[in-house]
């Protein structure tokens, strides 16, 4: 049975896209999602290098800045980051808030 189109601008739109690439599954994909990043205040941690200690399968967190700010005695660069790190640890949602 031959199909009919319904509409007379569709012959204008025909051959305009090349490819289609879909991958709602994650067929195409792993489809996982890496921790590797974040910000805490206007510090932007995290280098996005390949970590040298094992971790979590979903977690490629690396920064040796990290450590020194958590141990720092300096309250306005660590209190920033004891926040977003107990929310991430109880929540798992953070909301960015500008």
């Amino acid at each position: 049975m031959p199909m009919k189109a319904q509409a007379s601008n569709l012959n204008e739109e025909l051959g305009q896209i090349e490819y289609v690439f879909s991958d709602k599954t994650g067929t195409l994909t792993s489809n996982i999602m890496e921790f590797k990043k974040f910000t805490a205040g206007s510090e932007a941690y995290g280098t996005g290098e390949k970590p040298q200690i094992t971790q979590e399968s979903n977690v490629n967190f690396h920064d040796p800045k990290l450590d020194q700010i958590l141990s720092s005695q300096n309250a306005e660069e660590r209190d920033p980051l004891l926040r977003v790190i107990m929310f991430l640890a109880t929540c798992h949602t953070i909301i960015i808030d500008e």
